[in-house]
């Protein structure tokens, strides 16, 4: 009796670990980012935030490829998790800065720096974002 339980209890958490693993990488792609006349907004399930315009460096705002940047890739997660093809939460880059990482995508990466830290978050349009952040930031 004592086996068919553990294997059950065993079962149970090997289900649970997929469904929550599922979940977090689901919130993870469902990451937004977006932007008022006075802040950026990062919406996630675990690390959204607000950061206002006057806190980002908008000239150094770039896309970067990670794999041809690879001083802005990750070197140690602090609070977050990694994954092969997904990373999210607060890491340390290779440059040794901080940074708060929202990465599907490692080739289309937007890098925001703030005056505090760093955000790279994997977007498809970043030209355009960078084209409304100046705009913004000349009213």
């Amino acid at each position: 009796m004592p086996v068919i339980l553990l294997l059950v209890v065993f079962h149970s958490l090997v289900i649970l670990l997929f469904v929550l693993s599922f979940g977090l990488v689901a919130s993870i792609k469902n990451s937004t980012l977006s932007l008022t006349d006075r802040e950026v907004i990062i919406k996630s399930a675990l690390y959204g935030r607000k950061i206002p315009i006057e806190n980002i460096a908008v000239d150094e705002i770039k896309t970067i490829n990670l794999y041809e940047n690879p001083e802005f890739d990750i070197s140690i997660r602090t609070n977050g998790t990694r994954l092969p093809n997904v990373s999210l939460g607060w890491m340390r880059l290779k440059n040794s800065q901080k940074a708060l990482v929202f990465i599907t995508d490692k080739t289309n990466v937007v890098m925001i720096p703030t005056k505090d830290f760093i955000v790279l978050f994997s977007m498809n349009n970043a030209g355009e974002f960078k084209e409304k952040i100046t705009a913004l930031r000349g009213n």
